[in-house]
């Protein structure tokens, strides 16, 4: 009888002990996948611009536009705080207003634009300049807004890109430091 109940503990010889390990390995598969799946979708929604602002060098002079910008963004929308907006109102010179522009939108011969711009210049002085530059500056601008498809007008985010290629057309023109925004005032599309 010692020896019978040996042979049943022992269990060498006879049948293989239940597995328990099936059940956490099924686990530790669906977390893995779902941890993949969740890390796949994130660099799906973020990743272009986590790499764009990891590889992208930033010269001051770009990170000094994009600080004007801010700037701006805050005081239209009335947020930063108080000692910040004060400057920016110092610094800003005269605003030169445009003549509208009235043009065909690029691709489709049947739909206008009417677009207001306004300069932000220096002093005074650039603003005498502004007046005998109109032609050069105007034929600039048309260059930049002629080729522009409906979709950039309509888009907000898009009317920060036009004004930054409108600055940068028209830069050329000026002496360093004379121009010192573009201002879209008033965008219509028929």
């Amino acid at each position: 009888m010692a020896e019978e109940e040996k042979t049943q503990e022992g269990g060498a010889g006879s049948s293989p002990p239940p597995k328990k390990k099936k059940g956490f390995l099924k686990m530790l598969l669906i977390v893995l996948v779902a941890a993949g799946l969740a890390g796949g979708a994130g660099y799906y929604f973020y990743g272009k611009t986590v790499m764009e602002e990891k590889i992208q060098k930033r010269t001051p002079k770009d990170e000094a536009r994009d600080d004007r910008r801010d700037d701006a963004r805050n005081n239209e929308r009335g947020e930063g705080n108080g000692d910040r907006r004060d400057d920016v109102k110092t610094e800003i010179g005269p605003i030169v207003s445009l003549e509208p522009f009235v043009m065909n939108v690029s691709g489709n011969a049947s739909r206008f634009v009417k677009m207001a711009v306004a300069l932000g210049v220096r002093d005074a002085k650039v603003t005498e300049e502004v007046k005998k530059m109109t032609p050069a500056i105007r034929d600039a601008m048309l260059g930049v807004l002629g080729a522009k498809p409906p979709e950039a007008f309509m888009d907000v985010n898009g009317r920060g890109a036009i004004k930054q290629e409108l600055f940068d057309s028209v830069s050329g023109i000026f002496k360093k430091g004379d121009l010192q925004a573009v201002y879209i005032t008033d965008i219509i599309m028929q």
